[in-house]
């Protein structure tokens, strides 16, 4: 299993949603700490700070995070409306 972390964006991110979807992305991100060989796929073309980071899909939300294989560790850093996620980015 892997370790969860946060950034305070994704933080933020989460305090802006709706419970029930919150609720929905905390139990999908508790599953990937528990099989993270499903994150293979960083995003191309990501800025070098952003290098790496991968995306993970829950209903109509992305959640932006980090995989470290080497030291199980998933650091979150943020989760949007897939309308909107790329425009941040």
């Amino acid at each position: 299993m892997y370790e969860v972390k946060t950034t305070p964006d994704f933080d933020r991110d989460m305090k802006e949603l709706d419970q029930p979807v919150a609720d929905r992305i905390i139990e999908k991100i508790e599953w990937l700490a528990d099989h993270p060989e499903l994150l293979k796929h960083p995003l191309k073309h990501m800025p070098q700070n952003l290098k790496g980071l991968q995306k993970y899909k829950v209903g109509n939300y992305r959640v932006l995070l980090w995989a470290d294989r080497n030291n199980k560790m998933l650091t979150l850093y943020g989760v949007e409306h897939r309308r909107k996620v790329y425009k941040k980015l």
